[in-house]
């Protein structure tokens, strides 16, 4: 079966997420791969990748190295890589702060955060959409497992998809650290369009 999305659950670099990356972007070929951890940049002509290259800076949030391979990648096979987040993820300089130093968060912290997660999905969503009418080829979709949770508003909102996403030894969706790397697997789950 053909499926118009591709989501690969992302686990911001608890185990090395390149690998499965690469492994389906070769095997698919798409025109287009949207990522969360670009956040807000859009790498659609050579000059943007060139650009890019040259800085080496993506936000206070997010490395460069942190999605270097996958950069690398598309750049190499002619994919636009488009951010589909937030500049920062939408966080102010004191939840940067704390979520970078894992941090406890207050009450009202955790309301804020939890706003901001409810506008980022929603804006997952938008661009989803926008990018879907721009291509005949399946998208490539890469958020953190998180974003992929039984629940979550992609999965509950978007139809014709498949999901990849990283399991601990017990079946798990890996949003966390893992206790240990030996038995981590991908599962997949599919969502027809009826």
């Amino acid at each position: 079966m053909d499926f118009s999305l591709i989501f690969i659950g992302s686990t911001h670099g608890f185990i090395k997420d390149f690998t499965k990356q690469e492994e389906i972007i070769n095997s698919i070929d798409p025109e287009f791969v949207l990522v969360e951890d670009l956040e807000d940049i859009s790498l659609d002509t050579k000059e943007k990748f060139k650009k890019l290259f040259k800085s080496r800076f993506i936000s206070d949030m997010t490395s460069f190295s942190d999605v270097e391979d996958l950069i690398k990648l598309c750049h190499n096979k002619n994919i636009k890589l488009i951010g589909i987040d937030f500049h920062n993820f939408g966080f102010d300089k004191v939840l940067q702060e704390k979520i970078k130093k894992q941090e406890p968060l207050s009450k009202r912290e955790q309301e804020k955060i939890n706003k901001i997660l409810e506008s980022r999905e929603k804006s997952h969503i938008k661009k989803i959409l926008e990018y879907l009418k721009k291509t005949s080829k399946p998208l490539v979709v890469i958020v953190g497992s998180w974003h992929l949770r039984k629940g979550a508003l992609l999965v509950k909102e978007m139809n014709n998809y498949k999901i990849i996403f990283p399991c601990d030894s017990e079946g798990n969706l890996l949003i966390e650290p893992p206790r240990d790397n030996k038995g981590i697997f991908y599962r997949e789950i599919t969502k027809n369009a009826n």
